[in-house]
């Protein structure tokens, strides 16, 4: 298999329940293209449903007793307080490692998690890079180690996007009548102002990178879907009956319009990327937009992981791949395994997902396999790194 580009891009949250009618009624052209021109299907979350573990498998291929990340949180270097997952507990190579070591140059945009930025043999921007704390006009904090190569930090930093650049004319898409919203009693537009600039922010990054330099794998995540979710799912109609009919009918279409927003960014993507690019589309789990949507969730760190659903998606598209076609059977930790076979690279044994050899047109496709990518003294070096850049960070707050 000759080689090639391979762009993998996360929509955290994605659930075809919501995405079919919206393709159905036109407005999602991008991923309706993807669909008609490549595979598609389910693809099987794990159990609990908390999203920085699940992308850690799907980067991995493993579970989580085998990659280290368990959780949203963890013990904080003075360990007495919890802060925010980073990288220091993953203790195996991601599909962007294994691809380095094989010579093929790689780009990973705001993965979850992904701080302290790994030395890839491309750009690695960590998912500390989109998020503002302070109003805009106080100083944006750039946290160090957030990009790979130092010395593009400054650029990337020009392109964020502050949420409070957001004008009337991005929410309009979003939200009825905006101005009508009572901003002293409802934050829904401030949640809202976040979602979007935080995304644009990432999008941005991942254009740039596409239009100006040379890769061979590229992988990016969006958090957008889940926020919109969390936050206006409540409103998607039909109309719940213990929901307010003004919020309901400022906030109806908010959650279609976030995976509007979604295929508008998709399909500058697939531009950039050309026509010899292998796309594929995944989500680390589904959210109910039924019967099934919880009218409340329990108050902890975890709680709106009750939302979720067991089924994410998976949509790909490419030389070799299968055109117009359902796939069955496939699991978040069948990611990796399969992106290695596009790369004719052998997945390993310790990986506990399998390549998806149904998605190629070869039936005869047979993928190869070690035992492992995993070299005991070469992770434990790459461990103490992540954390020593972890303790840096840390103090520089």
């Amino acid at each position: 298999m000759a080689k090639r580009k391979v762009l993998l891009i996360g929509w955290d949250a994605a659930d075809w329940k919501v995405i079919n009618p919206l393709m159905e009624q036109g407005f999602m052209p991008h991923l309706e293209s993807m669909v008609n021109n490549g595979v598609m299907g389910n693809l099987e979350t794990l159990d609990p449903p908390l999203s920085p573990m699940l992308w850690t498998s799907i980067a991995t291929g493993k579970r989580p007793y085998k990659h280290g990340i368990i959780g949203f949180g963890e013990v904080a270097d003075d360990g007495k307080s919890i802060g925010p997952v980073t990288l220091r507990n993953r203790k195996t190579k991601a599909v962007w490692n294994i691809l380095n070591e094989h010579g093929y140059k790689t780009h990973v945009i705001g993965w979850w998690p992904s701080h302290p930025a790994e030395e890839v043999n491309g750009i690695y921007i960590s998912n500390f890079y989109q998020k503002a704390a302070r109003p805009i006009n106080e100083p944006w904090k750039f946290y160090e180690h957030t990009v790979h190569p130092n010395q593009m930090a400054e650029l990337f930093a020009d392109m964020r996007i502050h949420p409070q650049e957001i004008t009337e004319n991005h929410i309009s898409n979003f939200v009825h009548n905006p101005r009508k919203v009572d901003q002293k009693k409802d934050n829904a537009l401030e949640v809202l102002t976040k979602i979007i600039a935080e995304n644009a922010t990432i999008h941005a990054a991942a254009t740039y990178i596409l239009e100006n330099e040379t890769w061979d794998f590229m992988a990016v995540y969006y958090d957008g879907i889940d926020h919109f979710n969390h936050a206006f799912m409540k409103y998607h109609p039909p109309m719940q009956p213990h929901v307010n009919p003004e919020q309901y009918e400022h906030y109806k279409d908010a959650v279609a319009g976030g995976y509007r927003f979604h295929d508008m960014m998709l399909g500058r993507l697939i531009a950039l990327a050309g026509s010899d690019a292998t796309i594929m589309l995944v989500s680390d789990h589904g959210f109910h937009p039924d019967h099934l949507r919880r009218r409340k969730v329990t108050f902890e760190l975890a709680g709106p992981s009750q939302e979720h659903s067991q089924y994410g998606i998976i949509c790909a598209k490419g030389d070799g791949i299968k055109k117009d076609e359902i796939i069955f059977g496939a699991s978040l930790l069948d990611v990796t395994p399969t992106i290695l076979s596009l790369y004719n690279l052998p997945s390993a044994i310790d990986m506990d997902g399998k390549v998806l050899n149904t998605i190629y047109e070869d039936n005869n496709f047979e993928a190869k396999k070690i035992k492992t990518f995993d070299d005991a003294g070469a992770i434990r070096a790459f461990r103490q790194v992540l954390i020593l850049l972890s303790i840096a960070t840390f103090c520089n707050r």
